[in-house]
């Protein structure tokens, strides 16, 4: 793989890994095709999804609300550094990426309140993102906490996604849970390819 490609692919996912965009995500999309092999398709249908929740969002919110997504993002991403301090320092995130994802409830949580709360019709759209982040937390976990029984891996992902489809949270917090979590996936899939490439 061309040091360019992985240059870019490690400038976008820091970007995603921020405040994540559409147009971002297509980006790491073209990449990951120009990478090839197995491990970059299983991060681009991770981005694929990711970049389908961002459309959804931008569609239903609607440009009334733009600006209020926009501050919450904003508000939020101090709660990505530590995924982007992980990817500089050359550590293996897998673990700490999953175990952020409880305080990142609490952060998102906390950020939503700053901002005006936005109404919108997408319960169903909130339930069909979870089912698809419990497969790919279940996998992420699986290789970073392999010792887990499988009463305590289900009680662990459970406790993550049971914000966002067994509770009365607002559809601020709601959204950005699963944007976090969908960064932490992204993430721990693109880890083992970039890692590879710069032991090359």
């Amino acid at each position: 793989m061309s040091k360019i490609i992985v240059s870019r692919l490690h400038s976008t996912l820091t970007c995603i890994l921020t405040i994540p965009t559409p147009d971002d995500l297509w980006q790491l999309q073209s990449d990951l095709l120009a990478h090839g092999g197995e491990t970059a398709h299983k991060a681009r249908e991770v981005a694929r999804e990711f970049h389908s929740y961002l459309r959804d969002l931008e569609s239903k919110t609607g440009s009334r609300s733009a600006s209020r997504w926009g501050a919450v993002f904003a508000t939020a991403a101090v709660s990505s550094v530590g995924l982007q301090e992980m990817f500089v320092e050359h550590e293996d995130p897998l673990k700490r990426l999953l175990e952020s994802g409880i305080t990142a409830m609490l952060e998102i949580s906390s950020a939503a309140k700053h901002v005006q709360a936005w109404e919108m019709e997408a319960s169903l759209m909130y339930y069909d993102v979870a089912w698809y982040l419990y497969g790919e937390l279940w996998e992420v976990s699986e290789a970073t906490r392999p010792k887990l029984s499988l009463e305590e891996r289900q009680a662990y992902i459970n406790q993550l996604l049971n914000p966002v489809v067994n509770s009365d949270e607002s559809d601020v917090t709601k959204s950005m849970l699963l944007a976090r979590l969908f960064q932490v996936v992204l993430a721990a899939r693109m880890w083992p390819l970039l890692m590879a490439a710069m032991s090359s």
